[in-house]
């Protein structure tokens, strides 16, 4: 769990420079695919392999979760803010997290025989959910491209004014 801790704050700081380089849907992306990453190392079942995908946790959260967090500030409005970071965590933390322990769960238990766990079937399971997350993203996230940045736009129509 360490490495997952130590790569989350490398991940936090490396962040900042992301966010001055890359659109947030890039940003997205890179953490998906270290989601789909981490799952597909530990389905390979081996030690080494396993702390590589654990390793690779704190990249796949930092760059989901907390760039979702940024998303949302960027893109609401200042009177819904407070509101939508609150519908943001009931999501991730509250029903988000809800679905994920009982759909894992029951895939747990659907891996889970008498004598053994099939850990490969189980975190490739995992590997194939994300990327279906990934390429679904993929395909409907257009962003609201460079001419609808409202702030901009503002900052524009207030000079010619």
């Amino acid at each position: 769990m360490t490495l997952g801790q130590i790569t989350e704050i490398i991940a936090m700081f490396a962040l900042a420079r992301l966010l001055t380089s890359w659109r947030l849907k890039w940003i997205f992306i890179a953490g998906l695919s270290f989601g789909v990453m981490r799952y597909a190392l530990c389905a390979l079942d081996g030690k080494a392999w396993i702390l590589g995908g654990i390793t690779l946790h704190g990249c796949s959260f930092t760059l989901m979760f907390i760039t979702a967090q940024i998303y949302v500030d960027e893109r609401m409005d200042t009177a819904w803010r407070a509101r939508a970071q609150a519908l943001l965590t009931l999501m991730m933390s509250g029903v988000g997290n809800l679905i994920g322990y009982l759909g894992t769960g029951w895939w747990f238990a659907a891996n889970t025989r008498a004598t053994a766990t099939q850990w490969p079937r189980f975190w490739g399971g995992l590997a194939a959910a994300v990327a279906v997350v990934l390429i679904y993203f993929l395909i409907a996230y257009h962003g609201r491209g460079k001419k609808n940045q409202p702030a901009m736009n503002l900052a524009r129509q207030g000079n010619q004014t």
